[in-house]
């Protein structure tokens, strides 16, 4: 889609997606499909104490808010584009009970966005924690206890991270699955993680994946929708050489609904148009362009 300039930015906010191009913001015009200016998306300021590059998660359940908070140094593999991740999360509940969570001495949460998602109909927080020694590992915490109830096992080795791909009952089973891209920079595997029984069970892998590259602070590179229309929610995500876009499906079995190459490789957050029954994907390209990925 031709554009006024490069696309160096989108940002989205529940159903609303935003363009930055140059110093300007824009949306994509539902009634006609075309740019509309729009005005920059507003974000919370991050309370003191917390990430400097950090977001405010909120919600309208029992987790009224949720952020990254203790700077620390002592992990220093700069993948999200500095040194500097968290000691501890932060949650403030609706009833106004605030808690604290620690990583640890040994580990950090080398993420920027806490995730409030329903598990088993309950609020609970969905992060990347990464051990100084062992990598990084998907940790769920619990805002009554205020702890870390259960953790996929670390990838292994330090300086290996996983970014989240998507919330959702994936494979149809009636509970939430967690997909995340393990490596997404160098082994690119897609992984589906189902919730059950307050635990983390692997029920899928997809290799040739990624959801984001080295630097980057764009972590929601990925989309998720019924792209089939089989009733069952699907995930976008890109190739490990982010060249083509794939849409996956877990139900009935792990396929590919499609695999759209494209004419350079994703380097923004994916987003929706917003336009019609199954609206399209937007995403910025490495040269600036805009694509958008219609049915």
């Amino acid at each position: 889609m031709s554009t006024p300039g490069p696309v160096t930015s989108i940002e989205v906010r529940g159903t609303d997606t935003r363009i930055a191009i140059g110093p300007n913001w824009y949306r994509i015009a539902p009634a006609t499909g075309t740019l509309s200016t729009a005005q920059a998306p507003g974000f919370a300021a991050v309370p003191s104490g917390g990430l400097s590059d950090g977001r405010v998660a909120s919600s309208d359940g029992a987790i009224a808010r949720a952020w990254l908070a203790d700077p620390t140094d002592r992990y220093r593999h700069g993948v999200l584009g500095d040194a500097i991740e968290a000691g501890s999360l932060v949650i403030e509940r609706r009833d106004g009970r605030i808690g604290v969570v620690t990583a640890g001495a040994n580990a950090v949460f080398e993420d920027l966005l806490p995730r409030i998602a329903s598990l088993d109909g309950v609020d609970r927080i969905v992060v990347v924690k990464s051990y100084l020694q062992r990598g990084s590992a998907l940790a769920i915490i619990d805002a009554g206890s205020m702890k870390i109830i259960a953790e996929t096992p670390p990838i292994g080795h330090a300086h290996a991270w996983l970014n989240p791909a998507g919330i959702a009952d994936f494979d149809g089973d009636g509970t939430t699955d967690i997909a995340f891209v393990r490596q997404p920079h160098v082994v690119g595997l897609l992984q589906l993680w189902s919730w059950q029984d307050r635990q983390l069970r692997k029920v899928a892998e997809v290799p040739d994946a990624s959801n984001h590259f080295i630097g980057s602070k764009a972590l929601g590179m990925s989309w998720t929708a019924d792209f089939d229309a089989d009733g069952h929610p699907d995930l976008a995500v890109p190739s490990l050489d982010r060249r083509s876009l794939r849409l996956i499906a877990f139900v009935p079995k792990v396929r590919d609904i499609a695999r759209i190459p494209l004419p350079a490789r994703i380097a923004t957050n994916i987003g929706s148009t917003g336009i019609g029954r199954h609206p399209g994907l937007i995403a910025g390209l490495e040269d600036g362009r805009l694509v958008i990925i219609r049915e």
